[in-house]
């Protein structure tokens, strides 16, 4: 469990991470916001089924002949589109970024990383926290 301070609210990630798992159908979900060593910043490892993405772009149906590169590429920016939608169980004061880093084609799924952190920080520092986890992950 840890406590972010955004402004002048103190902000408990495992209750955050509750209602993401409520919200949404991912194969997993990770408090990892202790690993950030900030105090104002929300981070979350979401891991996603490949196979069920791979029925959302629904390749079949449109008729698309996709390379394997291609068609992990657009995995990884259906995993992005969402992660994004976490933004809605975000609390006001956050500015936040989702990026999928991973396809594991072995597990058969994708791995995402969710940040949030202080508006007051900036845009700026919620690239340089993202990059600093994603080189911390795995």
């Amino acid at each position: 469990m840890s406590y972010v301070l955004v402004g002048d609210k103190m902000i408990d990630s495992e209750e955050i991470l509750k209602e993401i798992i409520n919200e949404f159908q991912f194969k997993a979900v990770k408090d990892i916001t202790k690993g950030s060593k900030r105090e104002d910043v929300l981070v979350y490892q979401i891991i996603q089924e490949a196979e069920g993405l791979k029925e959302q772009l629904d390749l079949p149906a449109t008729g698309e002949t996709l390379t394997e590169e291609e068609i992990i590429e657009e995995l990884l920016a259906l995993a992005d589109e969402n992660i994004v939608f976490i933004e809605d169980l975000i609390p006001e004061g956050f500015i936040s970024y989702g990026y999928s880093y991973y396809y594991d084609e072995g597990l058969g799924e994708v791995k995402s990383v969710f940040v949030a952190i202080d508006e007051g920080v900036g845009e700026k520092k919620l690239k340089d926290v993202t990059n600093r986890v994603l080189k911390s992950l795995d």
